[in-house]
Order: C-alpha cells, then structure tokens, then sequence
C-alpha cells in the first residue's frame, strides 16, 4: 500500500529485464561445470559401442519373443510431445526469470521521473479535457429534455437507438481520462500553491465529469438490456462501469490529499480488482444472467434460448428452476437444452467439478 505508479512501472520493468536474462541465469551453472564434462568422455564413448551390439540384440530377442517385442511398441503422439515440450521450455524460462528476480538486489525506492512538465501545460491539458466533457454533459441534457430531435432525425437516429448506442466508446473515454489525470499529476510541477489548488480543482472536475460519462454509459447499457435482454458480456461491462467509477472516486480522494503520507492509490486499485474478481467468483454471474433474462421475460414475454443454451453448468440449476416462471413455449423451449445432459456424475475426484455435480443432481430431481 505504498506504491507509486512511477514505482510499478520500475518495478515492473526490472522484472521484464530480469525474466528475459533468465535462461542465462541458468546456463551459468552448466558453464561452470563445463570442466568435469571431460570425465563423461569415457561413459559416451562407451555407449556409442554398446548402441549397435544392442540393437542387434534386441532386435533377435523381438523376434524370438512377442511379449519382449510389446516392449518397443511405443505409440508417441508427436503432435502433442511438441506442445508438451515448448509449454515445458516455456515455463522453465519464467521460472528461471522469477528466480534471477527473486535472487537480485531489491529495488531502491523510486519517488517518480525528475524531469517534469510546468504547471501551465499541465493545467491547459485538463482545462481542455473539462471543456470537452461540460460540452457532452450539454448534450446530454439537450437529448434528454427533448431539443435535440431535430439533430437526431436530420442523423437519421431514433432516440432509441441513441439512448442504446456508444457504451464501448464512453468507457474508452473514461479509460483514457484516468490514464490522462494519473500520469499528469505524477509529471506536472506544481511550483506554487495556487498553481496546486487549480490543479486539484481542475481534476476533481474532471473525474467529477468522467463519473457522468460513466453514469451515462451504464445507463445506454441498461436501455439495451431492457430492449434485447442480458447476456454474460453486458453483465461484466456494467461491472467494469460500477468499477472503473470506484476507481475515479480514489483518484479523487488521492488527488484531494487524502492520507498524503503513503502512495496508496495504486495498492488500493489492485486491492479493488482483487475484489471484483472474488465477488464474480461467490455470485455465480451465469445463474445470475438466467435470472435477469427470466425477470425480463415477465414483462417482454421472449427470452433469447438460444444465447442461454450457450450457458455452463453454472446455469443449469437456475434455468431448470425457472421454467415455471416463464410462459408455456418458452418454458418447453428451456427444458429442452436445460435437461439434455448428463442425470448421473460420478467423475475421479481428481476430475470432480462441482456446478457439474449440481446441474446432474437439478437434472434428477426435475427433468
């Protein structure tokens, strides 16, 4: 929790270097070693007039004794051993770079770039940015009390189809913002303390924008969802929105002064997508998607069964579940996918997986 970006970068980049000089981090025994290769010379010269007397016979025993020839009859996929070798080369090159990594000196610690940018240039940079979102903040407003129909028919957009579209591009935008704000307050020179207060205002105004971005972004998606229904990749961009909006409230607390002590922002962004990770782990987002999809059937009366069909074993329950839920067609139409596989799991422990375990065991009580 005391780490700088300008720091990750370092560090991050160290490792880079220190992983690609791996290999000859383990190399460097075998050079050392190359003086008791001369003892090995007898053993190879030994072994290369053995190979022919064995292979004659070997060759006379196989053809005397069929279980004694079953010995040779080695069936070696060559596709597969060749995979196996590069995904074997491969992994011993990153361990031997997190070795040489974890064996070098540690990093001193790295306060960020010496040269910088003047207050001026870094307080035109976001004066521009606000400018450009207090413009788009306009339009929104105009578009929802109503006074841009005329710019929408003349574009030959239904408001539907606006309200629906340019999710993926707000949050590229909101992306860019953050970048643009994190890496100008690490290189701007605040020589003055009026020059720091603009700058803190400015950026604060700035991510107070960007949240109306993100806002409206997430908005647009929940319009689509409520015309054409959930799916897996519309449920992780509104979790990526509701994320990527906590991330600019630390970057405003951090730029506010909040804890000045400790460079925390960059831990606590870590620590955020750690936890979103384990949160999408505990909620089940397939059974989750199911149950967003039948709401919406109550009210639309059609449900995409095809894009459920897609759906793992984490959504087998919750599909088999629901059928009661939904109106006779569409219920028939689940339960034909829904009870199509496997009533019975009695896999290796080794193999053992458990939403498969659970969709056997809702195929047995239901189907």
């Amino acid at each position: 929790m005391d780490l700088g970006v300008a720091e990750m970068a370092a560090r991050a980049f160290n490792a880079v270097i220190h992983g690609l000089a791996g290999s000859a981090f383990v190399l460097r025994p075998l050079i050392g070693a190359r003086s008791r290769l001369a003892s090995a010379a007898p053993m190879a010269r030994g072994l290369l007039l053995a190979t022919p007397i064995a292979i004659v016979i070997a060759g006379l025993l196989a053809a005397a004794d069929p279980v004694f020839a079953s010995f040779f009859n080695i069936n070696v996929d060559l596709g597969q051993l060749s995979t196996d070798v590069v995904f074997v080369l491969g992994g011993s090159i990153v361990a031997a770079g997190l070795l040489r990594l974890a064996s070098a000196a540690p990093m001193e610690r790295v306060d960020g770039p010496r040269w910088r940018l003047g207050a001026i240039e870094g307080l035109i940079v976001l004066a521009v940015l606000d400018a450009i979102f207090a413009a788009f903040a306009v339009a929104q407003a105009l578009a929802a009390f109503g006074a841009a129909g005329g710019t929408l028919r003349a574009a030959g957009v239904t408001y539907a189809d606006y309200a629906r579209s340019g999710f993926f591009q707000l949050l590229w935008v909101a992306g860019i913002t953050a970048f643009v704000i994190v890496l100008f307050t690490r290189i701007t020179w605040l020589s003055n303390e009026r020059a720091r207060r603009s700058f803190i205002v400015l950026s604060e105004l700035g991510i107070c924008l960007t949240l109306l971005i993100v806002f409206v972004a997430f908005r647009r998606l929940s319009l689509y969802e409520e015309a054409f229904g959930f799916t897996m990749l519309r449920l992780y961009s509104h979790i990526f929105a509701v994320w990527i909006a906590l991330v600019f409230l630390l970057l405003a607390a951090d730029i506010a002064g909040v804890h000045r002590s400790r460079r925390w922002f960059v831990g606590a962004t870590f620590a955020s997508i750690a936890l979103v990770i384990l949160a999408l782990n505990l909620i089940n987002p397939e059974a989750l998607v199911v149950s967003m999809n039948v709401n919406h059937a109550a009210t639309s009366h059609e449900v995409d069964t095809q894009y459920l069909a897609q759906l793992s074993s984490d959504a087998t329950p919750n599909l088999i579940a629901s059928r009661s839920q939904l109106e006779p067609g569409l219920s028939s139409q689940i339960a034909r996918f829904a009870c199509a596989g496997a009533k019975s799991y009695s896999p290796a422990l080794a193999a053992f997986n458990w939403a498969d375990a659970n969709a056997a065991a809702a195929r047995r009580q239901a189907c």
